[in-house]
């Protein structure tokens, strides 16, 4: 009866790690990657083109409100330079703080804010990117997607693109995927 039981209690043991191991994969994977989603910004500086006028002094890149995003964007402003210009990060609260901005970074908490930011830099450099699925088709120049097995693509607006007198790179719309 002994052995019995401890078999029992051994499986509800094994049972109970599977399980807990289990949902600290799937709580990992539901963590947005940081990281990855700094990378492919820093990327989308290199590999889009501002007018002349523009491409001169600091290269200022804002994130609209409080997102996880920040400090992995910090760090890259103190350790990374674009074609020799320093990264300046600027964290904004409204739509009228991103004046005098390069990039926007539209975090899923503030994808409400898409519309106004686009009408507040209407026929100015530019570039809005969003991180949630979708917002290229609602006047964000760059949006994220996660597609199966949590790949991390984007989707690319290139009329949106055009209007704020931007130039991206075929090696950049090549990895990514057009929307009208």
């Amino acid at each position: 009866m002994r052995k019995k039981q401890s078999i029992v209690n051994y499986k509800a043991i094994v049972i109970a790690l599977l399980l807990l191991c289990g949902s600290f994969n799937s709580a990992k994977a539901q963590e947005t990657d940081y990281k990855a989603y700094t990378l492919f910004v820093y990327n989308f500086m290199k590999y889009v083109e501002w007018p002349e006028a523009q491409s001169k002094g600091d290269f200022i890149l804002a994130v609209i409100g409080d997102s996880p995003i920040n400090k992995e964007l910090q760090a890259l402003a103190s350790a990374k330079k674009i074609k020799g210009r320093n990264i300046v990060l600027r964290k904004c609260n409204t739509v009228e703080d991103t004046y005098g901005c390069h990039l926007v970074f539209v975090p899923n908490s503030k994808s409400a804010m898409v519309k106004a930011l686009k009408e507040q830099t209407k026929d100015k450099p530019v570039l809005i990117v969003g991180e949630r699925e979708g917002l290229a088709k609602k006047g964000a120049s760059l949006s994220f997607v996660t597609e199966e097995g949590d790949e991390l693509k984007f989707d690319i607006n290139k009329k949106e693109i055009e209007q704020h007198q931007l130039k991206i790179s075929s090696q950049l719309v090549s990895l990514g995927t057009l929307i009208n």
